[in-house]
């Protein structure tokens, strides 16, 4: 269900445009959260083109004062980048099922829980055999769409690419993933875009399909994390869940999530909790992943905010910015921003500037109150 959102926009420190608030030099200290300068007119005067900011509103908790606007929490984008190669079809430790069919009915039990509002697309790779001349097909198995109702067109293609895929061939992880992320960064769906890759091992192919592709014969995986972290720059954020048969590779997944911006708090790169999803060690594989699906599920789902557009001429100080919430019946309190690439309490900036993302904890307590959360602008920002 989304959440909606109250904004307030305020003149002064925070949305600014050059003598429209106050010529006198005389003002606050701008360093300190909640200071503005008391002589600033406010927005909504009908002579400024842009959004209707409705009725005017005070926070006595921070002395500022602006307008209110309306908007609902941004929908996810979903990029599944699943390794489907020979290795998948190995049973899981302690099961009979192969770590393939774990993952399929995983995946698509994850899928079906997942709104309308959300969109998916599936990348399978390597998708050739390893006799092939080319490590990876290089094609989307499922374009990125919005799932829509239960019996969309969809969620049927979903579902028929999973039934239909079977494991082989080498391990193509960074050809996938960056053909993966380019697709999802340039499709032309609005809402906070996320990759999840997932993958039993180390890479047994470098970039551009160097490589025997032989389990006995890995590369470095090490270059995953700089592809994750320039991903994240393009707006897309990634999580990593290692396999069983991942643990030579644990400390780069661990990195790369780290690097992709959703690093497990109190993570460590030496284990025992890494900062991706580590399956390695799991007594119950299928459990874990399912629970894994459900945590990556609830972050990414209404937990991103637009923020809106300032009215023409005007400017947005990031720096300016605060995230509040108020529970019902309670008082507004402010959440921090969080400065860690662990995010698990506070909010941060998505990779464009364009969202507020609340962090793991944040998101949870938000989503399942009764209280409303509210975006002021006009006075320093508060941080852990």
């Amino acid at each position: 269900m989304a959440r909606s959102i109250v904004v307030s926009l305020f003149c002064g420190v925070g949305l600014s445009q050059l003598g429209a608030c106050s010529s006198d030099d005389s003002k606050p200290d701008e360093d300190v959260p909640g200071t503005l300068d008391p002589d600033a007119p406010i927005f909504g005067d009908g002579d400024i083109d842009g959004p209707d900011f409705g009725d005017n509103a005070v926070d006595p908790g921070n002395g500022c004062v602006g307008q209110t606007a309306g908007t609902e929490a941004v929908p996810a984008v979903l990029q599944l980048v699943v390794d489907t190669s020979g290795s998948m079809d190995q049973d899981a430790p302690g099961s009979d099922e192969t770590k393939w069919s774990i993952t399929r009915d995983a995946m698509l039990s994850a899928i079906d829980e997942m709104p309308s509002s959300t969109s998916v697309g599936v990348v399978f790779y390597p998708d050739v055999p390893n006799t092939d001349d080319i490590c990876f097909d290089g094609e989307a198995d499922v374009s990125i769409a919005r799932l829509d109702g239960a019996t969309s067109e969809q969620r049927t293609r979903i579902e028929r690419a999973f039934e239909r895929q079977s494991p082989d061939g080498g391990t193509p992880t960074h050809d996938a993933y960056r053909y993966a992320y380019n697709e999802l960064a340039e499709a032309e769906l609005t809402g906070a875009r996320f990759a999840v890759v997932i993958t039993d091992g180390t890479p047994t192919y470098s970039l551009g399909c160097v490589g025997t592709g032989l389990i006995s014969d890995p590369v470095d995986p090490g270059p995953l994390v700089t592809e994750a972290a320039q991903a994240r720059t393009r707006g897309v954020n990634t999580f990593v869940i290692g396999s069983p048969g991942s643990e030579g590779a644990r400390e780069s997944l661990s990195r790369m999530a780290e690097a992709g911006g959703t690093a497990k708090p109190g993570c460590s790169h030496r284990g025992p909790n890494y900062c991706h999803f580590d399956m390695t060690e799991s007594a119950d594989f299928a459990t874990d992943l399912r629970d894994a699906l459900g945590t990556i599920s609830g972050l990414t789902l209404s937990c991103a905010y637009d923020i809106p557009a300032p009215p023409s001429g005007l400017t947005l100080d990031p720096s300016r910015v605060n995230v509040l919430f108020t529970p019902r019946g309670g008082q507004a309190e402010v959440i921090a921003q969080s400065q860690t690439g662990s995010c698990n309490e506070g909010w941060q900036y998505s990779a464009d500037g364009r969202q507020v993302l609340l962090c793991g904890a944040t998101c949870d307590t938000v989503k399942g109150s009764d209280g409303s959360l509210s975006l002021q602008f006009g006075c320093a920002t508060q941080v852990y």
